[in-house]
């Protein structure tokens, strides 16, 4: 993790509660950054099967990347409804399965992530990044973040190749 003596940007607030939105303001000689919010989320097994729910999930403007990996499991279904339900479906290998959508166009929608987990597990591993590239004008940048979607006490948040671990509290 980084000092704050060489970030080149700020969270505001410093220490968010669960469900606030976080401003990330910086600066950069780049025309670019990019912004990736990550959380990993242990989800109990019942019946072979796995599952979480995040609604009212905040996708950011394009262009961005959406991932979701699944560890312990045989496959993964990431199910986004946006007018209708969009299905996409990864078979693991090694125990490992992960879906990556790119340039999902922004708004907010209820997410399920579901499958069927590896033989013998009694919990899986999800890990979802939702990252998305911010314009920087004259050396400046900012970006809202929501954590709302966030079912996770902590979150990692990466800005042009920094890392912050920020909790929730």
């Amino acid at each position: 993790m980084d000092t704050p003596e060489n970030k080149d940007f700020e969270i505001i607030p410093p220490e968010p509660r669960a469900g606030d939105d976080v401003i990330i303001r910086g600066t950069s000689s780049a025309e670019s950054v990019d912004v990736a919010m990550t959380f990993t989320k242990t989800v109990p097994v019942k019946g072979g099967k796995y599952k979480c729910r995040m609604p009212d999930t905040e996708v950011p403007e394009r262009p961005n990347r959406l991932t979701v990996r699944a560890e312990r499991v045989k496959d993964l279904k990431v199910r986004v409804k946006i007018l209708l339900w969009i299905t996409r479906r990864a078979r693991a290998s090694e125990g490992v399965a992960e879906i990556c959508e790119c340039d999902v166009p922004s708004g907010k929608y209820d997410i399920r992530i579901e499958g069927n987990a590896a033989d013998g597990q009694s919990q899986v591993s999800l890990t979802v990044t939702a990252s998305r590239n911010i314009k920087v004008e004259s050396g400046k940048f900012e970006e809202v973040l929501s954590t709302r979607a966030i079912p996770a006490d902590e979150f990692e948040l990466t800005i042009a190749e920094q890392t912050e671990i920020i909790k929730l509290h």
